[in-house]
């Protein structure tokens, strides 16, 4: 032998080059891919927890505006109720604020930074103190009303129906402005029935 490399040795130093090149080429195109698909995994899982997220923002938003609904719904109710009464001339034996009560606890129990917006959590802590003020004025007229005398109540009802009337004024208008805060859509928004709109 000369020293030299034959062909055949050539040859396969050649190929055992072109088949290390190809397993890194393979290994390299493999990894990116894996690569690819770990980023398109973690996009949709991303893409999934901002869904869930605004999917959970949007009912707690919900949940906020119902409890203001049904708040407000109350207090317009209590003044049907107070209105009624006048007619009547009497007073109901159960106080209202007994009705008013579990929605009070609940509005306040209700965890108002799950809103995660300073206005919206203003607009909504003004329920809890509209339910005690209506509960409040109807207490007042209970007891006014019982310890007048019979040709005194009508003044009396007109005094308490004037306060109960800006009691539901503002409520209505509160929801007005937790809607808005709360950025819903006005058609999903179902607005208690005003005296108003009966007339």
């Amino acid at each position: 032998m000369n020293g030299e490399p034959s062909i055949w040795t050539v040859a396969a130093a050649w190929v055992e080059a072109v088949g290390a090149i190809a397993a890194v080429i393979g290994s390299g195109w493999v990894a990116a891919r894996e690569s690819r698909a770990t980023r398109r995994r973690e996009e949709r899982a991303r893409a999934e927890a901002l869904r869930k997220e605004e999917r959970m923002a949007l009912a707690t938003r919900t949940a906020a505006l119902n409890l203001a609904i049904l708040a407000t719904t109350q207090i317009h109710d209590l003044h049907v109720l107070l209105l009624d009464e006048a007619w009547r001339g009497r007073v109901t034996r159960v106080s209202a604020s007994r009705m008013l009560l579990g929605t009070e606890h609940m509005l306040t129990g209700f965890p108002i930074q799950s809103l995660a917006d300073a206005p919206a959590m203003v607009e909504f802590s003004r329920f809890p103190a509209s339910l005690a003020a209506a509960a409040e004025v109807y207490a007042n007229l209970e007891a006014a009303v019982r310890a007048a005398a019979e040709a005194d109540r009508a003044a009396i009802f007109d005094v308490y129906n004037e306060q109960m009337a800006r009691v539901d004024s503002s409520a209505s208008h509160q929801l007005t402005a937790l809607r808005r805060a709360l950025q819903l859509d006005e058609t999903n928004l179902v607005v208690p029935i005003t005296l108003e709109s009966k007339k």
